[in-house]
C-alpha cells in the first residue's frame, strides 16, 4: 500500500510539474487552469494545459525551463499544450495553440536541441521553428 501511495504523490508532481515563470506582467493578466480563472503576477509559475488570457490593456514575459521566452501583448490568448524538455532522455516537445492577439517568441535550448519538436499553432496552420526568434499577430 505505501509503495501505490508513494507511486501517486510522484505520478502527480510530475504531472503538475512548473513549466515556466511569469517574469514581467502589466495589466489584466489571467490564468485558466482547470475551469478556475485567477489573476496572474509576477513570480506565478505556470503548467501544461495552462491557459494565458490577456486583457485589452495586458502583456505578459513569460520564461519556460529551457530558456525559451515568451511575450504575449494585449487581448491575447494562448494554451500550453505541451512542454517535455529531457535532453538527457532526447525527449522533447513544445506545443502552444494561439487564438488571438500578439507574441513575440524567442526560443531557448529547445532552438539548439530541438527545434522540430516547437509547434505553435495558429488558427489557420502551424508555425514551425527554423530560426530562433519570431512575431504572431493574430487579429
Amino acid at each position: 500500500m505505501r509503495f501505490f501511495i508513494l507511486y501517486i504523490v510522484i505520478f502527480s508532481l510530475h504531472l503538475f510539474a512548473d513549466i515556466a515563470l511569469i517574469k514581467t506582467k502589466k495589466g489584466d493578466v489571467r490564468l485558466k487552469r482547470s475551469y478556475k480563472i485567477t489573476l496572474l503576477k509576477v513570480g506565478d509559475t505556470l503548467r501544461e494545459d495552462d491557459i494565458i488570457i490577456t486583457g485589452k490593456d495586458g502583456s505578459v514575459g513569460i520564461i519556460f525551463k529551457d530558456g525559451t521566452r515568451l511575450s504575449l501583448g494585449a487581448k491575447s490568448y494562448i494554451v500550453i499544450e505541451k512542454y517535455l524538455f529531457k535532453p538527457k532522455n532526447k525527449e522533447f516537445a513544445f506545443d502552444l495553440n494561439m487564438t488571438r492577439g500578439k507574441a513575440l517568441f524567442e526560443s531557448g535550448e529547445f532552438g539548439k536541441k530541438a527545434p522540430k519538436a516547437v509547434k505553435f499553432k495558429v488558427p489557420k496552420g502551424i508555425i514551425g521553428i527554423d530560426g530562433t526568434k519570431f512575431y504572431v499577430d493574430i487579429k
